[in-house]
């Protein structure tokens, strides 16, 4: 491979097997570059908009953390303590009970993500300058039927919920219910009509707040 590319009447590039290799690199260093970013970008939205309109149905307010004596029935998206990693959503239920939620789309991808979410948070976290004790609820496409999954996130203690089975918002309610003693229309609705009734839900969620698209048109 020999030639040589001319960019301008000053700028010249010899072209040989050296140059096409550090092209080639640059060329697909760049492609994922891009790609990460913007499967970072996209998932992060997918996630506000789908844990957003979740907590929504569910009957929840998104933010109003302005006194701590507020925070009841309020929910926040995309929060990080300093000690600990970032949690996709936290449901502020009463005084001193919290939900964290963290959410995964791997498909069958490697189960080890799975085991790094559980791994990365604590019983108890301050926020408001309060303790709360946090239960956390990992939501995953697919959850493996093999291996120490289930065990792992018993010793947590985390609840998995598998998003791939039928009307996994139902099984949310019901794990809420076990959790806090939290009491929905859900929890009992035949699953027949939990189809229609989230249909039905999603078209009073205010998806515009969850991507700050609210403020903007304020």
């Amino acid at each position: 491979l020999a030639g040589q590319l001319q960019l301008s009447p000053e700028i010249r590039a010899e072209v040989n097997w050296l140059f096409a290799l550090y092209l080639t690199n640059t060329v697909g260093a760049s492609t994922l570059t891009l790609r990460g970013s913007d499967k970072s970008t996209i998932g992060k939205l997918f996630e506000r908009l789908v844990l957003g309109s979740l907590l929504s149905i569910l009957g929840f307010k998104f933010g109003g953390l302005d006194r701590a004596e507020e925070l009841s029935g309020v929910f926040i998206l995309s929060s990080r303590d300093k000690n600990e990693r970032e949690s996709d959503a936290t449901l502020f239920y009463d005084l001193g009970q919290a939900v964290r939620f963290d959410i995964g789309f791997i498909g069958r991808g490697n189960p080890e993500i799975i085991k790094d979410k559980l791994s990365r948070f604590e019983r108890e976290k301050r926020f408001e300058g309060r303790k709360w004790y946090v239960d956390t609820f990992v939501l995953a496409d697919r959850i493996p039927e093999r291996g120490d999954i289930q065990a792992q996130a018993a010793r947590v203690p985390a609840t998995l919920i598998q998003m791939s089975m039928g009307y996994w918002p139902q099984e949310v309610a019901r794990q809420l219910s076990t959790s806090l003693g939290y009491d929905h229309v859900l929890v009992h609705m035949p699953q027949s009509e939990v189809g229609q009734y989230i249909r039905d839900e999603l078209d009073k969620v205010p998806l515009e707040q969850f991507i700050g698209l609210a403020d903007e048109a304020e």
